[in-house]
């Protein structure tokens, strides 16, 4: 994915990518010799497009199916195992990666660099079973203390390390002197208080830096924590693609159909409220998730099909946003709300639920959006009705402030946190 961005300008050149288990091969320099890999001897094989099918006595011993890639060519290798099956991953003739799938569910990994095997892990229903290091031939059965083993191989002197949420913190210890830590989250629940697992890898973080998307995130911190490192804010940015004038008829909701945290049928009910008064506007809700039946009963009770929709995903989110006169964001809880920004920026104003922190930090009350109260489909309905009255107002004001979330202004924000750590 690295190489494919970076083929297509988007990474510079300047930027490398290097997986933790090359890390660690490049600090340890590690012996070719460890007994070599053994494939099923074949007498026979069938090749058809990219597939390539072997054989041994008339039975079939492997399957490869090959990929060209900005990295060469990968070989998926699949051969059964037992009563189950190992996959091999390998890149331009050299193995990167084995995975066995065994019978009681249990998925065994192990990472290889230019054939050589670095680790191993066991895994069931997705959950850290054990690990092995395979250059310090140390198992582990906590997922913390196996990680902690492959990140003090690598050498981390003169580097700006940044740990990319909340719950990998505990690896700055052993990861130099130069650490920031990303916070996406918030650091409470959805009821409002305070999570102590946050609280306490937050207090605990062994860095020199902490990064919040939102001043309102980092308002609360302040009342709520004692973090161990400066905060610093960088919002997120964004870049729509050129507008082109559009017709502007639809409310709408961008979001995964996940109604436990993003109650879509509270905005579904409250819109069926005010629809007859808006005969010319249709609710329309892009995403795909477990919600989706749910969502498909409550339209068929409320018999409000032809006007409330479900498109499906969308990969085109500024084409929707451009086309709509107004965006619903029924959530939560939200860190920061990159949606609420991508309408914000396609000049769509935002009816959002009145939490942390995000919509807090974007929305201006009456003027480039609504906040209300999850939960409240009356006073849901009347947001509605406000910003579907007055839609060109709301429009108007859709660009005010949005210099804080262009990508000059996000690259300038980091570049300084940088500045000042490797100073």
């Amino acid at each position: 994915n690295f190489k494919t961005l970076q083929a297509e300008g988007i990474i510079s050149d300047r930027a490398h990518n290097i997986t933790l288990p090359e890390a660690c091969y490049d600090a340890v320099k590690p012996s070719h010799d460890h007994g070599g890999i053994v494939f099923p001897a074949y007498d026979a094989s069938k090749t058809k497009n990219n597939r390539v099918q072997y054989y041994q006595n008339g039975l079939r011993v492997m399957v490869d199916k090959l990929e060209t890639t900005p990295l060469g060519t990968l070989t998926k290798r699949r051969m059964p195992w037992g009563d189950g099956e190992r996959v091999y991953h390998i890149l331009n003739d050299s193995v990167h990666q084995l995975v066995q799938r065994n019978p009681d569910g249990s998925v065994d990994t192990t990472d290889f660099v230019n054939s050589v095997p670095i680790c191993w892990t066991k895994s069931q229903d997705g959950n850290f079973v054990s690990g092995k290091n395979f250059l310090s031939g140390k198992v582990y059965r906590l997922r913390r203390m196996f990680m902690k083993s492959l990140f003090e191989l690598v050498s981390w002197e003169g580097r700006a390390v940044c740990f990319d949420g909340i719950t990998s913190a505990y690896l700055a210890e052993v990861a130099g002197r130069q650490r920031t830590l990303i916070l996406h989250a918030d650091h409470r629940g959805p009821a409002g208080k305070t999570v102590p697992r946050s609280q306490k890898l937050i207090e605990s973080f062994q860095g020199e830096a902490i990064i919040t998307s939102t001043h309102a995130h980092n308002t609360k911190m302040e009342t709520d924590l004692t973090p161990a490192a400066p905060v610093y804010v960088v919002p997120h940015y964004y870049e729509p693609e050129t507008a082109k004038p559009h017709a502007r008829k639809d409310l709408v909701t961008v979001s995964r159909l996940d109604l436990a945290g993003k109650p879509i049928h509270e905005t579904i009910a409250a819109f069926c409220l005010i629809m007859h008064e808006f005969p010319e506007v249709t609710y329309v809700v892009y995403g795909s998730g477990d919600g989706q039946e749910i969502l498909t009963k409550l339209i068929d009770e409320l018999n409000c099909g032809s006007r409330v929709k479900l498109a499906g995903y969308t990969g085109n989110v500024d084409r929707v946003f451009q086309s709509a006169i107004a965006s619903v964001y029924p959530t939560l809880t939200e860190g920061f709300g990159l949606s609420m920004l991508e309408a914000l920026f396609n000049g769509c104003p935002v009816i959002s639920y009145d939490v942390d922190y995000g919509p807090r930090e974007m929305i201006d009350r009456g003027k480039n959006g609504e906040l209300v109260q999850p939960g409240n489909v009356s006073d849901i309905a009347e947001a509605m009705r406000r910003v579907l009255t007055h839609p060109e107002q709301y429009q108007a004001a859709t660009r005010q402030g949005l210099e804080h979330y262009t990508r000059e202004a996000f690259v300038a924000n980091y570049y300084q946190i940088i500045k000042r750590l490797t100073a």
